[in-house]
């Protein structure tokens, strides 16, 4: 792979929109894996965390579906991720995590309905989350203290009316156990172990050291690795006689790396089920340069000792130095502290930091074509070498741009462009070079986040009914990167530039000037000198910071008599304001601004931006019969004004707003419905980023043939019948990517209606079942520059071929002066619609004890893709270019426990995860291409996983656990990563597979323990 900041697959926008909560005490959850104590008296209704309302109450369940994860269900898994445990669920798709190297924030992200981790908002006790970091809106879970969780709700719907911006496929509330009381010291650990017996892989690598390739090897037999360790200690007590309560935790968590030549089917990037990839720029090198008989298309030669051999070219295995899980250490702490002074007044306060550090690390960066001529008087070069570049054919004649236009390719262009040409020095021949810098070393992204969030408030009850809250939350991220052993490209041309002097070959820029030459055609190797030379390291630092003052105001009107006529309860009411301030800015260093290092694609660019938003938010719940005919009727609306300001001057308003209801005809059964209006407003980084050119596509359809007076679209791009345009081998092309200072928010609706099962002739069952529709029109997204290319070619009359920028050479990546404009827009949307299954079930089984499950499923029936330029396509039960991961119809995750009556549980766990076809097979999709379809993991079957878990209380003081994911060591499904026809696509997919989706390093044995006193 070329750069670690991999191209990101254009995910269609989100929209959410579940309603599904049963009765107004009903919400779905997960069933605890073991029974629960005595429960303890409700808390005061301000304590009381109802995600998806702002009205506080006991009696109260959010009319949206929920899904709960308490902390029990999080310590039988064994995972010390929480973004892992939230990937197994039906509502969850893959995103930042540590399975990510090639794309890397070194953040942790969560994804509700394949909608865009940007369009999930995550709260930490029912208030917003910060930004992970300058690079994107979502937020980071590693700030999370796993251990701390009390329960984790997944309400995905549309939530805008009730915490703003952004929940728009739905919100993630994590509640920490901020009452604990005593000492806790929680300890996991846990690592991976696999059997290597993958024979696909194995007999690709076997062709690849058959045909006398080198770096092609796979591991063979067991091997035990990846660590991941984490520990908290927490301390509670209450002071002031019982009145105030405080609880501080501090945290440490460390992931050990594994690297993918430590799994054989990960050990290269697969072509084919018989062939491994590999990558053109390798560690001997080849080059691009015109032939006598080549006519106006470049060949490609190999490099060896004093050698250039035409037609032949080395291959270089990027795979196994990629980081399967990436190294990571964490440390964090913190503090919660409440006091009641009245019932009138109950200040509190909450900190909480994390510092981060994580290293992402790929193949050695090197000469990736970035520098495109040889001087002909080089010392360097051999005499065949000389007389192979050196040729009329392969002399540049002069340059347009910065690209050498040779008396071969001259043939394919116009006279008028001739005309054009600035100079060339004499005896100047084309030599694109391709070399790796494995001299080098990998190259090593290191990443560190430092995160600060504060909250400090007030409640109390004033007057009769009423109930106020007022808090200043501050949150703030910094963030900083260092980008090791790439090179730079000017000193790259500089050092491959050499004369001879006395005998010496010194770079013609003069040895004074630090240049070392680079020796690519001896055979001798890179010296250190030279190695130390073309070295760069890329720096930036970044700032996110977050400021939000909220007020608002809970009433119980039935305290004044204000009431349904055929209910005992009243009305209750919320009324509020807010203000929330959001800043970035990032700064990097001159190598990344320059676009100078060879490793990253282009360049990386200063971001500095804001926005103000005034909210007026206004809810209500209404129990419209509890004392009637029927069992209960309940009605919830909410409503939400914004006003945003950024600081470029552009200005919006916005409303939210939902409606739902409750019926309970009799108390077993309850039928529940939704509708929200959603928005999420275009964030910092789709406002105010600059353009710039960098990788943003994997194909060129006029690439690699002679255009006829038939290929309308490549003309219409400005290409001739004739010409014939060089194809990237790394099937990597450029795009222009930037923010757009006009976007307005995009806007989603959200229906739902679903049904809720407790009979009482089945104590203990509970089943719900809910359909969802989610619609987005007016999406914030770049179209992407497959997508525009491939509709300019489909509709070359309907001007999206304006997009497409080709440089002089008709090329989009010999320069950057060839790109396609995917600048953000709001264009298109998306929609998607499913059903939600969940049920829970509890029996007592005498002295037996007890047995206890739950089951929760997803059934996605449509997701539907509108890019703005395409016809509309279906991702349900596709994956790629296109759809990005996998999407599979349907999943679930059932968990049975028993639970002795001496306190021991143990319990089984199946993974499901459905069956999948590459997006090329889609006969709804614009890019369907024939000979993809039968490539390797063009269909991927029905993935199962079994989990075991046992856990007990030895004593008062101390419970262990311990279990086996993933138990028979399930090979994860593997597809084609070879870059000509890739279905390993967007940063998600690594090793030749989803690691987010799958199961992808084997099976997983966990151990912990929890002391209390």
């Amino acid at each position: 792979m070329k750069h670690i900041k991999k191209l990101k697959a254009g995910v269609a926008p989100a929209a959410l929109g579940l309603a599904l909560a049963a009765s107004p005490a009903l919400a779905q959850q997960d069933v605890p894996t073991q029974l629960p104590s005595t429960p303890a008296a409700a808390p005061a209704a301000e304590e009381i965390i109802v995600t998806g309302s702002r009205i506080a109450s006991p009696n109260l369940k959010s009319v949206a579906p929920v899904t709960s994860i308490n902390n029990e269900d999080i310590k039988t898994t064994g995972l010390t991720r929480i973004e892992d445990l939230l990937n197994q669920l039906p509502q969850v798709f893959a995103a930042q995590s540590s399975s990510v190297s090639n794309g890397a924030s070194g953040t942790a992200e969560v994804d509700l309905r394949h909608l865009g981790a940007k369009r999930t908002l995550v709260l930490v006790n029912g208030r917003r989350l910060m930004s992970g970091d300058p690079f994107s809106s979502a937020a980071d879970l590693n700030f999370i203290p796993q251990t701390l969780i009390k329960r984790v709700d997944l309400l995905t719907g549309g939530a805008s009316a009730t915490y703003g911006a952004d929940a728009v496929s739905g919100v993630v509330n994590f509640v920490i156990d901020k009452d604990f009381t005593g000492f806790k010291l929680d300890l996991n650990d846990g690592f991976y172990q696999h059997g290597n017996s993958n024979s696909v892989v194995r007999s690709a690598i076997d062709t690849a050291n058959a045909q006398g390739l080198s770096g092609f090897n796979y591991p063979k037999g067991s091997v035990a690795d990846g660590n991941n360790f984490d520990g908290t200690l927490a301390y509670g007590t209450k002071f002031a006689d019982g009145a105030g309560h405080l609880m501080i935790y501090a945290g440490y968590r460390n992931v050990s790396a594994i690297t993918q030549n430590k799994r054989d089917y990960s050990a290269c990037s697969l072509a084919s089920a018989t062939k491994c990839g590999g990558s053109a720029t390798s560690a001997a090198g080849n080059a691009l340069y015109f032939t006598p008989t080549g006519g106006a298309s470049s060949t490609i030669g190999s490099l060896g000792a004093h050698t250039l051999t035409t037609g032949a070219a080395s291959r270089y295995n990027y795979a196994p130095t990629n980081y399967y899980q990436r190294p990571d250490e964490r440390v964090t702490a913190g503090a919660f502290v409440n006091f009641d002074v009245s019932p009138a007044f109950k200040p509190y306060l909450e900190f909480m930091f994390m510092s981060d550090h994580s290293m992402a690390q790929i193949a050695p960066s090197g000469d990736f074509g970035n520098t495109m001529t040889i001087n002909c008087n080089n010392p360097l070069l051999s005499a065949q070498q000389a007389s192979t570049l050196c040729t009329n054919a392969n002399s540049v004649i002069g340059y347009l741009g910065n690209y050498p236009v040779t008396n071969a390719f001259a043939s394919s262009l116009s006279a008028a462009t001739l005309a054009t040409l600035s100079p060339a020095a004499p005896g100047t021949a084309y030599f694109q070079l391709l070399k790796r810098n494995v001299e080098g070393g990998a190259r090593v992204d290191d990443l560190n986040h430092k995160d600060y969030r504060a909250v400090i408030g007030a409640s109390g009850d004033i007057g009769k009914g009423w109930h106020y809250d007022v808090y200043y939350q501050f949150g703030q991220v910094n963030y900083s990167e260092a980008y090791y052993n790439d090179v730079s490209i000017s000193r790259l041309a500089n050092a491959l530039n050499v004369v001879d002097v006395n005998g010496t070959p010194t770079c013609s820029i003069g040895a004074a000037s630090g240049c070392v030459p680079y020796d690519v055609f001896s055979g001798n190797g890179i010296s250190s000198a030279a190695l130390n030379y073309i070295s760069a390291i890329g720096r930036q630092e970044g700032v996110n910071t977050q400021h939000i003052a909220e007020a608002s105001l809970s009433g119980d009107l039935g305290e004044y008599g204000i009431k349904s006529p055929w209910s005992s309860q009243g009305i209750l009411i919320n009324i509020g304001g807010a203000y929330r301030h959001e800043s970035v800015s990032l700064t990097p260093n001159d190598e990344y601004i320059s676009g100078d290092l060879a490793g990253q694609g282009g360049a990386t660019l200063p971001i500095s931006g804001s926005y103000n938003v005034y909210e007026a938010i206004g809810e209500m719940n209404a129990p419209l019969i509890t004392d009637g005919p029927i069992y209960a009727l309940n009605l919830e609306s909410g409503i939400r004004y914004s006003h945003y300001s950024y600081s470029n001057s552009n200005n919006f308003n916005t409303v939210t707003w939902k409606v739902g209801l409750t019926f309970q005809p009799v108390k077993d059964i309850t039928f529940r419905g939704s509708i929200n209006r959603a928005v999420r407003a275009p964030n910092i980084q789709e406002v105010f980023s600059p353009d710039h050119v960098t990788l943003d596509g994997s194909t060129d359809p006029c690439a690699g043939f002679a255009i006829t007076a038939a290929d309308v679209g490549c003309l219409t791009q400005g290409l001739r019948v004739g010409q014939t345009i060089q194809g990237n081998p790394s099937a990597q092309y450029n795009g222009m990517q930037g923010g757009n200072p006009n976007l307005r928010p995009e806007v989603a609706i959200t229906k739902s209606l679903g049904v809720v099962l407790t009979p009482h002739q089945i104590p203990g069952l509970t089943f719900s079942v809910d359909y969802y529709d989610i619609k987005i029109r007016n999406a914030i997204q770049q179209i992407g520059a497959d997508a525009i290319l491939g509709a300019c070619n489909a509709a070359p009359e309907s001007g999206i071929c304006g997009l497409i920028n080709r440089n002089a050479a008709g090329s989009l990546w010999l320069t950057t002066s060839g790109y396609v404009n995917d600048t953000y827009q709001n264009i298109g949307g998306v929609e998607t619609r499913g059903f939600d299954f969940n049920a829970t079930m509890t029996h007592h089984i005498g002295k037996l004890g007890t047995l206890s499950g739950n089951f929760d499923g997803g059934l996605l029936s449509r997701y539907l893709v509108d890019n703005g330029v395409s016809a509309t396509y279906n991702c349900a039960g596709y994956f790629g270019v296109s759809c990005g991961v996998p999407l599979p119809k349907w999943r679930h995750k059932a968990r049975v426990s028993w639970t002795t009556p001496v306190g021991i549980t143990a319990s089984v766990t199946w993974r499901y995860v459905g069956p999948v076809d590459v997006d090329y097979k889609n006969p709804s999709s614009t890019i369907g291409i024939a000979s993809y379809k039968d490539q390797l993991g063009s269909h991927i079957d029905g993935q199962s996983y079994i989990d075991l878990a046992i856990q007990g209380r030895v004593n008062h003081f101390l419970t262990l656990r311990m279990g086996i994911n993933n138990l028979f060591d399930r090979d994860p499904p593997l597809v084609n990563s070879s870059p000509t026809q890739s279905q390993c696509y967007s940063t998600y997919c690594n090793g030749n597979t989803y690691p987010g989706v799958y199961d992808a390093l084997g099976r997983y044995f966990h151990f912990g323990a929890t002391v209390t006193f």
